[in-house]
């Protein structure tokens, strides 16, 4: 099952303005190396905007973060705790879950259903711990 990220405000006019701005104030200064220059990292941006998500499919989630894609066997994670940082990615809110699968290993994730996205979780590996501030109904 896939999962897009929760999207916070700030972190869209942060991404949507630097990729608007980037290309459009070249483009109107008539600033065509600017413009090319531009055009492939606002793309690159906007990649991240469009393809940050979690994916649970055979005991392990997919974490794409535009072009990078990374790999948890879901049998590793021990703990999961709800996090409010706005400076781990790959996550596009502040409202986070930190899977936490060993002792250096941690990933912070933002799906936009928490709830089902834990659901899923548990339903493969049922030995997880729960932060108490996680509001589930199991």
């Amino acid at each position: 099952m896939y999962f897009p990220s929760k999207r916070d405000l700030w972190m869209t006019m942060v991404l949507w303005g630097i990729a608007l701005t980037g290309v459009t104030i070249p483009a109107m200064n008539g600033e065509m190396i600017g413009f090319l220059i531009m055009l492939p990292l606002s793309l690159l941006l906007l990649w991240f905007w469009f393809r940050t998500g979690y994916k649970i499919e055979d005991e392990i989630i997919t974490v794409s973060y535009g072009p990078i894609k990374m790999k948890v066997p879901i049998n590793n994670i021990q703990i999961i705790k709800k996090r409010k940082n706005p400076f781990t990615a790959p996550a596009l809110s502040t409202d986070k879950l930190e899977l936490v699968s060993g002792r250096f290993d941690v990933l912070s994730v933002s799906p936009e259903d928490q709830e089902e996205f834990i659901k899923q979780i548990l339903e493969i590996n049922n030995k997880i711990k729960l932060d108490s501030r996680i509001k589930f109904r199991k």
